[in-house]
């Protein structure tokens, strides 16, 4: 090391100009004497501990010096605890919104061939079990109440045909529909129009079916579904005479067959008139 006996003289070399190479110090001497401040061996061999053997960032404090990393953050008098890597703060929870529930799509609607053999199947198993809680499921199964008037023409239709004919089991079902509310008085008025204009036809290959078509109309103006002004229209769309007196005295014989009937023909005796008229 420079300064120690036995070493080169080097020109300007602080305190070696004679053979003393240790500078006698006083206790008012500072280690901040200006430039030429002198330092002792013990002190440079302090400092000059090899700093591999130390943990990572303890060089900096040892030799009271800040570290590169530490340079601006602040006065360097407050001790400073280097880590190797800063501790990983924990992340906040994420909150993940609730994923929103995309709209169903809507069922496709049946084609009008695709209701009308679903139409068929269910009524013809109603005539065989004749529960009314299925058949109303089966109806709202369809999904196609704009199906429904052609729904009452086809039930009409298909409880005629029967041999013998399921007056009584097609009424009981309009009704239940009805009063359900899966079908309208609308419905029931256009289902019956839509069978009526076709009763000239039928009645040829069906003489009975004028006569079970107004027990039908009786039954349901009994229920409340229909009155005889539908009754007055549905005769003035036929042409066979006969088969017009047959509706109309069938729809009357279902009323008069009830007190509450006959009350309802009273209140309504002008259309009665007007279609026995006809």
């Amino acid at each position: 090391m420079p300064g120690m006996p036995g070493t080169r003289r080097m020109p300007g070399m602080p305190g070696v100009d004679n053979d003393n190479w240790e500078v006698p110090r006083t206790r008012s001497m500072s280690r901040r004497d200006g430039p030429g401040q002198l330092h002792s061996p013990a002190v440079n061999k302090s400092a000059s501990m090899n700093t591999r053997l130390l943990p990572q960032g303890s060089s900096s404090i040892i030799s009271g010096k800040t570290s590169a990393l530490l340079q601006g953050s602040g006065s360097v008098s407050r001790p400073v605890t280097m880590a190797a890597e800063p501790p990983a703060q924990s992340a906040a929870p994420l909150t993940v919104p609730a994923p929103l529930e995309k709209p169903q799509p809507s069922a496709p609607k049946l084609s009008e061939e695709v209701l009308q053999r679903k139409t068929k199947s269910l009524l013809e198993e109603y005539f065989n079990v004749r529960l009314l809680d299925e058949a109303l499921q089966c109806v709202e199964e369809l999904g196609s109440p704009s199906y429904h008037a052609e729904f009452v023409k086809e039930a009409i239709s298909l409880s005629l045909e029967k041999s013998p004919p399921v007056v009584e089991p097609i009424a009981k079902l309009l009704e239940y529909l009805l009063t359900k509310k899966v079908v309208t008085p609308k419905d029931l008025e256009t289902g019956f129009l839509l069978y009526g204009a076709l009763l000239d036809d039928i009645g040829i290959d069906l003489p009975k079916a004028p006569n079970n078509f107004g027990e039908i109309l009786g039954k349901l103006i009994m229920a409340g579904g229909v009155d005889f002004k539908l009754v007055r229209e549905i005769i003035g769309k036929m042409e066979d005479d006969r088969f017009q007196k047959m509706v109309v005295d069938a729809a009357v014989r279902i009323l008069e067959s009830s007190e509450q009937g006959k009350s309802m023909l009273a209140s309504q005796a002008a259309d009665v008139k007007a279609c026995q008229n006809l």
